[in-house]
């Protein structure tokens, strides 16, 4: 083999190697901060506009699509049917995809079915994605709207305007939703069921155990302030072991990439060395 030939494999496993870890702090930054947007994806906003045949969509509807969606954040962007015609029109692309390389090797036609399960599976792990986003971000803001309640009752304040100084003061995911929570209090209606209602709007089981500690704090007439300031500290305390947990998954990881990519970049580099000067030393004796 060239040295030269083995030069550039090398600085492409490297480059390969320094674009993963790329990659992966644009994740990072963009799941740290991807929790409160309302906008609808741009592939699953076209996906639910164009158009498909009723019926279609209607076998591609599931009953979990609204919770999903209020979920993600998207309830007011984007309707269930919506979400059953981006999987639909998912599929049918799939699909296109797979006859336009079946026509161009005909072996090929095997991905069909593949390609439309892909497309038909799409919107889902996107919505997956987002539902996921929003979640970590209500999580982490949860603490800090628990320390600014806490700081507003003690000075005296009632509740409702406590949540909402706090939830104007913080903004982001749980601001959002704390704000839904006083409209629908504003509304008449019963606090234990618009607490409900949030919980089972953001499927966050660390919100339903504030909720939770809060309803039983004021049946029981107990301070809330201390309700409010021990929950603060258990959900910091459970961050800090989620942020442990994570970190011991991410360290195979890794290693593997280690392993896979920038050992044998080094090893290339170290050979295409040796043999450059193994040339240069024998060469001029064999001619």
């Amino acid at each position: 083999m060239s040295p030269v030939l083995l030069w550039v494999l090398a600085l492409a496993c490297a480059a390969a190697g320094l674009r993963e870890r790329r990659a992966a702090a644009r994740s990072a930054d963009a799941t740290a901060l991807s929790g409160g947007g309302r906008g609808v994806p741009g592939v699953l906003a076209v996906a639910a506009r164009m158009p498909c045949p009723e019926a279609l969509w209607r076998l591609a509807a599931r009953d979990a699509d609204a919770g999903r969606l209020a979920r993600a954040g998207l309830a007011g962007a984007l309707a269930p049917a919506g979400l059953a015609r981006a999987r639909v029109n998912g599929a049918l692309v799939g699909v296109a995809a797979g006859a336009a390389l079946a026509l161009v090797a005909p072996p090929a036609a095997v991905l069909v079915p593949v390609l439309a399960g892909l497309g038909l599976m799409a919107p889902g792990y996107v919505l997956t994605l987002r539902e996921r986003a929003r979640r970590r971000a209500l999580v982490r803001e949860l603490p800090d709207l628990l320390d600014l309640l806490g700081i507003c009752v003690e000075a005296g304040m009632a509740l409702d305007p406590a949540l909402d100084l706090a939830a104007g003061r913080l903004g982001g995911v749980l601001g959002e939703e704390i704000g839904a929570v006083l409209r629908d209090l504003a509304l008449g209606t019963p606090r234990a069921t618009a607490y409900r209602e949030l919980t089972a709007r953001v499927g966050a089981p660390e919100l339903a155990r504030t909720v939770g500690a809060l309803l039983q704090a004021e049946e029981l007439g107990a301070p809330l302030s201390r309700a409010l300031e021990g929950q603060a500290v258990a959900l910091r305390a459970s961050r800090r072991q989620d942020a442990r947990e994570r970190a011991a998954r991410a360290a195979p990881k890794i290693q593997l990439v280690v392993a896979m990519v920038m050992v044998p970049a080094v090893l290339l580099l170290v050979i295409g060395v040796l043999l450059i000067e193994l040339a240069r030393q024998v060469g001029g004796v064999v001619g």
